[in-house]
């Protein structure tokens, strides 16, 4: 048997010795656990940025992995914490909406932390990260059952879904995150574009974001000369606007929350639309 894989993200940063002494309460309880960071950079309590890196990042790991998401601005407060059960794999976090991916599965089991045998004894009132979430993880890993856990709910919290929306025969979106490397990701889905253009050739398509006109859907990053805007089905399977050799959030003011919108010109009137120069 393969050793358990368990991921981890929170807001702990590198600074200090948080995430170091969560691998270290794992492996103690499971010491054949393979631990993944997936990402330690997030903004203090930015719950959504941390559910959104979980939706992009879960797919991609094996049926039974451990997803321990660690983003809690109340914690020591009333807010429960949860296991849940969904899409073949296990999801630990606190009860504030940065599971929601995983909740959002067609059948989600979603049981409350309530058995202290499971925890790290003392709990701090301040870092149940370490004391809660990390011992259980490692316990789930070992293949403790959920429901061992504590009692099942049906009333998790959910994150507001922003959802694309087809109007007037295109389609309209948000840009919901922006990457490293300034690329304006978004939650227009290569389903959501296959399914409403369907037959048109990606050639075809403009994209409209912060005032300007992207022509086409690129194949790859370097389609266009180096300095211009782009607009690429990305690895995480959703439209995202990126500048070629360049960060196209700095450069173009873009940012979450912003509309973009995707239309076959063919079907419109073709309105003036910006496009980003070459420097």
């Amino acid at each position: 048997m393969s050793a358990p894989i368990i991921t981890f993200t929170s807001d702990f940063g590198y600074e200090d010795w948080f995430a170091g002494v969560v691998h270290g309460v794992i492996h103690e309880v499971c010491p054949d656990a393979r631990i993944v960071d997936l990402n330690h950079s997030i903004e203090p309590g930015d719950i959504g940025r941390a559910a959104f890196i979980l939706e992009a990042a879960a797919e991609d790991f094996p049926p039974g992995a451990v997803h321990l998401v660690v983003v809690d601005p109340t914690v020591g407060t009333t807010r429960r914490a949860l296991a849940v059960r969904a899409r073949g794999q296990l999801f630990v976090g606190p009860d504030n909406g940065v599971l929601d991916w995983a909740l959002r599965s067609p059948d989600p089991v979603v049981h409350v932390l309530a058995d202290e045998h499971y925890f790290r004894q003392p709990v701090s009132r301040t870092f149940h990260g370490r004391d809660v979430f990390a011992p259980v993880a490692a316990h789930l890993a070992r293949g403790v059952a959920i429901d061992a856990l504590g009692p099942r709910i049906h009333d998790p919290v959910r994150l507001e879904r922003l959802e694309c929306r087809d109007t007037d025969g295109s389609l309209s979106g948000r840009v919901t995150y922006i990457d490293r490397f300034g690329n304006a990701l978004t939650n227009i889905m290569a389903g959501d574009l296959w399914s409403k253009f369907r037959g048109v050739g990606e050639d075809r398509l403009a994209v409209d974001l912060g005032g300007r006109r992207i022509r086409g859907i690129a194949r790859s990053y370097g389609d266009a000369p180096i300095g211009t805007l782009v607009a690429i089905v990305g690895s995480s399977n959703r439209l995202e606007i990126a500048q070629v050799g360049g960060h196209a959030a700095l450069r173009f003011g873009f940012g979450i929350g912003d509309v973009v919108t995707v239309r076959n010109p063919a079907r419109h009137a073709d309105p003036e639309g910006g496009e980003a120069e070459p420097e």
